[in-house]
């Protein structure tokens, strides 16, 4: 795990407001890819801030100046790198659809939902960058996909925790990963949600609810094959998150 990214996800996650604080640690992350030339002064300028609160803020997450964080997260990024490809090389796609399979408790369509995930993850690889939105706790079992996705070199976070929908301003070609498991969160903000899907077209709505599966346009809809929000869905929701990042590495990111 790069504890960095886990800072900075933690960051974003939590802080309610759009400030300065919660931009600067968004824009390291977008910056990630490009982070062995990338200077302080560029962080400062896209976070809407000066060099001098980059510094500040570095050293509020125990580093002694932007240099320092770099100079970390460079030598770490190759660590990890190394770590994430030889998990995912060992990696069994059956086995991970059979653990699904096992948790969902029968009735999983394996073609369907393979499918799902090609449409899901070509939706993410074409977008500049995407951001998970929804209920709290299914928000955050998507903590370590998001920092596997960032180490693949696509940018993914979280909206800060709040009690409706609410997605930051964000160019409208982001792609929006909406999770409500059981539907109860989307039907309570209706209007946010509707406002979501309008702005942004290349929204993905993960729902179990069929009234909302049958309701939601197919190329919007990623059907989750179990019901309700159990331990067990909540077990079974790793594992597809799991399988989403092992395809994206199969198809976009191992070459």
């Amino acid at each position: 795990m790069n504890t960095l990214i886990s800072i900075l996800l933690s960051i974003i996650n939590n802080t309610l407001a759009d400030n300065t604080t919660r931009e600067i640690a968004v824009q390291m992350l977008k910056a990630y890819p490009e982070l062995e030339s990338i200077k302080a002064s560029q962080i400062a300028e896209r976070s809407f801030c000066n060099t001098s609160t980059v510094n500040r803020f570095c050293k509020s997450i125990g580093f002694q100046s932007f240099l320092d964080l770099k100079s970390f997260m460079m030598s770490s990024h190759s660590v990890r790198q190394a770590q994430l490809k030889h998990h995912l090389d060992l990696s069994d796609d059956k086995r991970i659809l059979n653990n699904i399979s096992v948790l969902c408790n029968g009735g999983f369509d394996e073609k369907g939902f393979v499918e799902h995930c090609r449409a899901f993850n070509e939706t993410v690889f074409k977008a500049p960058h995407a951001i998970v939105v929804g209920a709290v706790y299914p928000e955050a079992l998507t903590f370590h996909y998001m920092e596997d996705m960032i180490e693949m070199g696509k940018c993914i976070y979280n909206a800060p925790i709040a009690r409706q929908l609410n997605v930051p301003n964000e160019e409208t070609d982001t792609a929006v990963i909406l999770i409500s498991f059981t539907g109860r969160l989307i039907r309570y903000c209706a209007s946010e949600f509707n406002t979501i899907c309008e702005k942004y077209p290349h929204a993905i709505v993960m729902t179990a609810d069929k009234d909302l599966i049958s309701s939601t346009s197919p190329e919007k809809v990623f059907p989750l094959p179990f019901n309700g929000d159990d331990e067990a869905n909540n077990a079974a929701f790793i594992e597809i998150m799991r399988y989403l990042k092992y395809d994206y590495y199969v198809r976009y990111y191992k070459g």
